[in-house]
């Protein structure tokens, strides 16, 4: 197993993505080391995230909050709204948390103990270990979905990936050296990024074809098995759009705990499998445009039917909502599905037709 990761970390020098958390075995060689803040933060953002859409939002939120301790006085409105288009926004949140526990007990600065890691909002044993071994190059086992292809694969492991987290991570610690095991995780992560692929892997360019047992019985594609798919739970309510004439619109902050928790969002009522008998939030003139806006969340379907609703600014007056001018709505921050809504409702008002969001 040893000849596997030299020939991973050489493949890793000559391939390894260029990133901007990482520091390269190059610059390595050079004495730079790699930011523990830095590392901490983009392993955040990459759970359940792709690297290409994390590149753009880690390098706006480092230009913004450079340090532990910048991060720490931040509000969460501030880091949640910079968080709109992400996801799981949970993560922002124990990310501003943590930042806050990192300054009260740490001074500041991301401690290199794993028990101590663990006791972090949002850091589990995966980016616990991530951070030990990218950030502080201590010997740790990284294995994160990605990964965990590679080693299936390595080793033909044949079960889902859900039932052979054990046997897949005594597999992998089989590879990690004593030193450079922060190099191997990033270069496990780069090649099953661009050779060991989840479909049509490039097992003729694989630099360890020949000790893979998946490609010795021609099995590679099938493998790691894929689970049977459940069918998603639906949620289905209604979202209020609501206009204050002349040039005005509504929306709401939403409640801090559940889902989009603390975000800017158009008022709807609750996600039920049934919706309910549909009241009104407040006296105006209302109308069903029969338009459904569906919207995935990572455990069930969301089917949201818009609902107009028009009165006069000047006849307003419900502190609940927050009044915004139609002609600023592209700079506000607000989550996927919000501005699913936006889109479709500009079809039932030609007046929204000039305020495009992209």
């Amino acid at each position: 197993m040893a000849l596997i990761s030299k020939i991973l970390l050489r493949w890793y020098v000559k391939n390894g993505r260029v990133l901007p958390w990482r520091v390269s075995p190059k610059d390595s060689e050079s004495g730079q080391t790699p930011d523990p803040y830095k590392v901490w933060v983009s392993e955040i953002m990459l759970q359940q995230t792709t690297v290409k859409t994390v590149i753009p939002y880690f390098q706006k939120f480092i230009e913004k909050w450079g340090c532990i301790d910048k991060l720490s006085h931040a509000n969460e409105g501030e880091v949640l709204a910079f968080w709109a288009g992400l996801g799981y926004y949970a993560r922002g949140r124990n990310l501003l948390r943590c930042a806050k526990e990192l300054r009260d007990r740490f001074n500041s600065k991301i401690p290199n103990d794993k028990k101590k890691l663990l006791s972090l909002p949002g850091i589990g044993e995966y980016t616990a270990s991530a951070i030990r071994s990218i950030a502080f190059g201590e010997k740790e086992v990284v294995v994160d979905a990605n990964i965990e292809r590679v080693i299936c694969r390595l080793f033909k492991i044949e079960r889902p990936i859900k039932q052979s987290k054990k046997d897949i991570k005594e597999c992998a610690s089989q590879l990690f050296p004593e030193f450079h095991s922060g190099d191997l995780a990033q270069a496990l992560m780069d090649f099953a990024n661009s050779i060991c692929k989840p479909k049509k892997p490039f097992c003729a360019q694989c630099p360890i074809s020949r000790s893979c047992l998946s490609f010795k019985y021609g099995v590679v594609e099938n493998i790691p098995a894929k689970p049977i798919k459940k069918n998603k739970p639906i949620r289905k309510g209604y979202v209020f759009f609501v206009t204050l004439k002349p040039n005005k619109f509504l929306l709401e902050r939403r409640p801090s705990k559940g889902i989009l928790g603390g975000l800017l969002g158009f008022p709807t009522t609750k996600w039920d499998v049934e919706k309910n008998d549909l009241s009104f939030p407040f006296e105006a003139n209302w109308f069903y445009t029969g338009s459904v806006v569906t919207h995935q969340f990572s455990h069930f379907k969301l089917e949201l039917e818009i609902v107009f609703g028009e009165t006069e600014y000047s006849k307003f007056d419900n502190s609940k909502y927050l009044v915004f001018e139609r002609q600023n709505f592209d700079l506000l921050s607000l989550p996927t599905l919000m501005r699913k809504v936006y889109s479709q409702a500009k079809i039932y008002d030609a007046t929204l037709n000039s305020n495009s969001v992209t």
